[in-house]
């Protein structure tokens, strides 16, 4: 099958034994799922009984190999065209998954990078069905929370004191809206931290959501501006 077809790359639980989740991976801008794939087995090493399933971009990248989620070359109004399509795309893939694996929105966790990580708090936000769970690295909201707005996944934003490419500014702005209408959201600022996952941000975002997995344990710092040294 063509690079281009491809939906998703699937990694097959590392046990029968632990409990079954589904852990869905959405790369940056100008990645593809194979590049993620170390960052997914290292989260499978904490959840052995997960599936996980790396999503591809949707479309070829403009300006380098690999795939996006949504061309942000454009004007606003495209780009907010563009998400929304990536949204109902992805979220009749996710469901698909679920379906086949038996599996339903208390099971999943979705795991998003830098761009990926913007379509995956859009999800939590339009999808609220989809998901318990959802980690954003290195992310930003595509629009400003509304007052009004009520989301129910669990949200982990974690992000890199010294990233360059997505400021951590964004990833507090983000804290304070979702905050504010009530979300339960955690920030962790990994000092020296940059625009990637390293072994430390893969071991905070493990954390945080078996944390939130194991209900009556409140994730420590939740709703409050954590940097980790």
């Amino acid at each position: 099958m063509p690079q281009t077809e491809q939906l998703w790359l699937e990694l097959p639980p590392m046990s029968d034994q632990a409990p079954k989740r589904l852990i869905v991976f959405l790369h940056g801008a100008g990645s593809s799922p194979e590049v993620f794939a170390p960052v997914a087995i290292a989260w499978q090493l904490k959840f052995p009984g997960a599936t996980a399933v790396l999503l591809q971009g949707l479309e070829p990248s403009p300006t380098e190999e690999g795939f996006d989620w949504f061309d942000q070359r454009g004007d606003v109004d495209a780009r907010t065209a563009q998400l929304q399509v990536a949204l109902d795309t992805l979220a009749s893939r996710i469901e698909l998954l679920q379906t086949n694996a038996g599996i339903d929105a208390t099971q999943t966790i979705v795991v998003g990078f830098s761009q990926g990580a913007t379509v995956a708090l859009e999800l939590a936000r339009s999808q609220p069905q989809l998901a318990s769970i959802v980690v954003a690295y290195a992310g930003r909201l595509a629009s400003p929370v509304r007052p009004q707005e009520q989301i129910s996944a669990v949200i982990h934003l974690i992000h890199g004191e010294l990233d360059t490419l997505v400021p951590v500014v964004y990833a507090r702005q983000a804290h304070r809206g979702l905050s504010a209408v009530g979300a339960t959201v955690s920030l962790d600022i990994i000092e020296d931290g940059t625009h990637s996952i390293g072994q430390d941000m893969v071991i905070v975002g493990t954390t945080r959501a078996m944390q939130s997995v194991f209900k009556g344990r409140k994730p420590p710092g939740a709703h409050k501006d954590r940097t980790l040294h």
